[in-house]
């Protein structure tokens, strides 16, 4: 019996069973059997063989999650399929030296973006590990300038895949030959801020996107190391992905991932505890020392609690959802927000949505998540000696001898613990206005005159302004903010004006939105005026209002991205905290306040000491982004070079504790 004979349901059931014990490879000498089985299941003309192999093997909630409905068809997880197979077959050739090994270095970064479990599982089981780790060892430096590693595409995805593969078992399977190498090839993006940017736009600026006025056009200053701060203007990649034929997604910063990987090989062996330190504070007592100083118990803490958290672990079935309480009766969008990949759904819409600083968003979706930075954190600043440090901004050579010890890098404990207050959308609220530059330092976006209060649970933020009518005087003003729960509790749709404008707490963004707004600001410039106006009616506006194409206002959505979500009411976020009494005594007592940047979630934070007059005098600051929901990575700086173009910067990390 021939098995063209057989039913179509059957032939497809054959096949299918055929892809899921032996691989979609499998399938191929059965498309070549002849043209008919071709025709019945070959890519183009049966989608839903392909895709149900690719539902078996590979993550799925973010799709649905992040780009919407019309992610999940067959068609869309066929084409996904294809571009899986591929870079996945490129990397079990393990040749680092081919010519697509970026395109397969984009395709893995987008498999873990999206793991649940099945997608790292694939990729380990192809030898991306490995694979990654060779290049970075071998081809880190191809292209150099100066003998600086390229900031480029290939570099960064090769090290953001070598931080997403790196595990416990690996760091310490590492040779310590080895670990010196890995040390030494992240030192430039971690030590040279002035070369490897850390902010997607730079942190002088609150609000965004910016203006195209070429008066008010932001700039950089030449510098022996390229322009500074750093304008990443055109720095994405477009992919097709899903339902997607161009999707337009930013190149992850390279020093992000550097951070983590120099830190995390640095905290493999703790850090030595001295015995002639005080046991414990309560010892230190009792020898009558109350200076401020660590304890052996501080020094234990610090090697307690890792800094550079790795990625946690996903099962490798991808059966996340199993002990997860009250599972049956969740919706889907909240069965899909509980799935391991949503962990970096933040940092994938960051990629997608802040590629220009001059382009309005149409799909606004959260790029921090509130509450995230209240609580504990634990930290550690990595500081470069200035005198080394202005020796490589004069020259725009690598030393011969550019390593940690001719760096003089030290590394600092930081410890905060964290408030958040919020600025909420009812009348008549309205958020802090953002500070002015001053001698080189921003203030976490705050104005020069703020002063902070806290009583309750609400924060007063006091400052003053100009008078209008009499410059010489100063208007005082106060805004008030409310500490952030997660319960949802300060939101309420009947007062929150943008549910009341709306008519609902749902938000819905459609990726045209700024393209239909664009052509109605130019639809309404373009109509009639008011009967009572005509005569006032300019020729400019009479030419514009001929030329108006009936069709102008059509848009294709057959594959526009929609996005929903509801709204929290939340308008800004300021965070206030403290290093608490116990880690004071031993790391000095700090006061930190700061603000996050709605535009992609930057955090900013100054660190003042809590006492006037202490021997750590001076402002620092920190500005970072919260990488995977778990870790805050970025520069410091102080001031203590006011008004200088380049100023001193080191890396920083920090985890959250509790």
């Amino acid at each position: 019996m021939s098995l063209l004979a057989l039913p179509f349901e059957l032939i497809e059931r054959v096949a299918i069973h055929l892809t899921d014990t032996s691989g979609i490879q499998a399938l191929l000498p059965l498309l070549l059997t002849c043209k008919q089985l071709y025709n019945i299941l070959g890519t183009q003309s049966n989608h839903h063989i392909f895709a149900s192999h690719f539902a078996s093997h590979y993550d799925l909630s973010s799709a649905s999650r992040r780009l919407g409905p019309q992610a999940a068809k067959s068609r869309s997880y066929a084409c996904q399929l294809l571009r899986y197979s591929h870079a996945l077959s490129r990397i079990r050739s393990g040749d680092i030296y081919a010519d697509d090994v970026v395109h397969t270095f984009w395709t893995s970064f987008l498999m873990f973006m999206e793991d649940d479990g099945k997608n790292r599982a694939s990729l380990e089981a192809a030898g991306l590990p490995d694979f990654v780790d060779r290049f970075v060892r071998e081809r880190l430096y191809d292209g150099h300038r100066d003998g600086w590693p390229a900031d480029n595409a290939v570099n960064s995805l090769a090290l953001w895949l070598l931080w997403l593969t790196t595990t416990e078992d690996r760091l310490r399977a590492e040779s310590s030959p080895r670990r010196a190498q890995m040390i030494k090839l992240m030192l430039p993006f971690v030590a040279m801020p002035v070369r490897y940017p850390s902010t997607l736009a730079p942190d002088i600026h609150f609000s965004l996107p910016l203006s195209r006025d070429v008066n008010t056009a932001p700039h950089s200053v030449p510098t022996l190391h390229g322009p500074y701060p750093h304008y990443l203007d055109g720095r994405c990649h477009s992919t097709a992905l899903y339902s997607i034929s161009n999707l337009e997604i930013g190149i992850p910063l390279a020093s992000i991932a550097a951070k983590l990987i120099y830190i995390s090989r640095r905290e493999v062996f703790p850090v030595a505890v001295p015995s002639h330190l005080p046991r414990d504070r309560q010892h230190a007592l009792q020898l009558g020392l109350t200076m401020i100083g660590p304890t052996q118990e501080d020094v234990h803490e610090l090697n307690a609690n890792k800094v550079a958290k790795l990625v946690p672990p996903t099962r490798p079935d991808g059966n996340w959802s199993e002990g997860i309480e009250g599972w049956d009766t969740m919706a889907a969008d909240e069965r899909a927000a509980k799935a391991p990949s949503a962990r970096w759904d933040n940092d994938w819409y960051r990629l997608v949505d802040c590629t220009d600083i001059f382009r309005l968003i149409s799909l606004k979706r959260s790029h921090y998540t509130p509450g995230t930075m209240s609580g504990l954190w634990q930290g550690r600043m990595l500081i470069v000696d200035d005198t080394a440090l202005e020796g490589l901004l004069q020259i725009p050579q690598m030393p011969t001898h550019f390593n940690e010890q001719n760096l003089g890098v030290v590394a600092a404990p930081v410890f905060m613990r964290l408030r958040e207050y919020v600025c909420m959308d009812v009348d008549p609220n309205e958020p802090v206005p953002a500070g002015e530059m001053e001698d080189g330092r921003h203030n976490a976006w705050l104005p020069a005159s703020t002063q902070r209060f806290e009583y309750g649970h609400e924060l007063a933020l006091s400052y003053s302004t100009p008078d209008p009518t009499a410059p010489h005087r100063r208007i005082e003003t106060t805004k008030r903010y409310h500490e952030y729960v997660p319960d949802g509790s300060l939101h309420d749709e009947t007062t929150c004006r943008g549910c009341l404008y709306r008519g609902t707490s749902e938000m819905v963004f459609r990726e045209h939105d700024a393209r239909f707004l664009e052509m109605l600001d130019d639809e309404l410039a373009a109509a009639p005026l008011p009967d009572e106006m005509e005569g006032i009616e300019d020729e400019e506006a009479e030419e514009a209002g001929d030329d108006v194409d009936d069709d102008a206002m059509s848009v294709d959505d057959e594959d526009e991205l929609v996005v929903k979500r509801k709204c929290d009411g939340i308008m800004d976020i300021v965070l206030v905290g403290e290093t608490d009494e116990r880690h004071a005594q031993a790391w000095h007592p700090y006061r930190f306040y700061g603000r996050v940047r709605e535009w992609d979630g930057l955090i900013a934070l100054v660190r003042a000491p809590a006492m006037p007059g202490a021997p750590h005098v001076g402002l620092w600051m920190f500005t970072g982004y919260v990488v995977g929901g778990q870790t805050l990575v970025g520069n410091w700086r102080t001031t203590s070079h006011p008004g200088e173009p380049v100023t001193f910067e080191g890396a920083f990390a920090m985890s959250k504790r509790d």
